[in-house]
């Protein structure tokens, strides 16, 4: 009788505490956010370099796109709805590294970009390999988001620089670059 009383007390509790419903991890929702942000990162991006006329400053639209783009990167390794091997692949990123015997001036916190030509060498990028969550993790923490156009060294495209990434060097893609680092994540398909 004791088991009887015992058992039925944790069911009637059990049934107190009600109901959580869920799902499966899906990959689609997050690769198709990821999608319209590259899309939208690619659209700004090309809005800021013909310094287009817009009811909206794209500026602003292209650090939005930016974070919301690495959100998604960052759920699709998190919930593992990209394999493991795409994880541990390095991707090609260019970077433009700091100058060297020069004082560090921080930037002023509330702008993107100010001080890019003071604390780095942007005459010349170097070809790094980061795993899919680095790149991401920057992309996340991005501290300096900038677009850099009509240099005789670099060819335009977008800077991104995490808070602890930015004393060392700064990602720098052109439009073809960074589609290529999104699809890398978009055509990764978990079986």
């Amino acid at each position: 009788m004791a088991d009887d009383d015992d058992i039925e007390n944790r069911l009637n509790e059990s049934r107190k505490l009600g109901q959580v419903s869920s799902s499966e991890w899906q990959s689609y929702t997050w690769k198709n956010e990821l999608a319209e942000q590259s899309r939208r990162i690619i659209t700004h991006l090309g809005e800021a370099l013909a310094e287009v006329e817009t009811d909206y400053n794209p500026y602003h639209m292209l650090e939005r796109a930016v974070g919301l783009a690495a959100i998604c990167m960052r759920r699709l390794i998190e919930c593992r709805l990209v394999t493991d091997r795409f994880c541990a692949t390095q991707l090609e990123v260019h970077e433009i590294v700091r100058k060297k015997d020069v004082e560090w001036r921080e930037p002023f916190l509330s702008c993107t970009a100010r001080g890019i030509f003071n604390n780095y060498d942007m005459r010349v990028r170097q070809l790094g390999r980061n795993t899919p969550k680095t790149i991401s993790d920057k992309m996340l923490h991005a501290q300096v988001i900038g677009v850099l156009s009509g240099s005789a060294y670099l060819p335009d495209g977008l800077l991104v620089a995490s808070d602890t990434q930015s004393k060392k060097q700064l990602f720098h893609f052109t439009p073809s670059e960074i589609t290529g680092i999104f699809d890398a994540f978009l055509e990764d398909e978990v079986r």
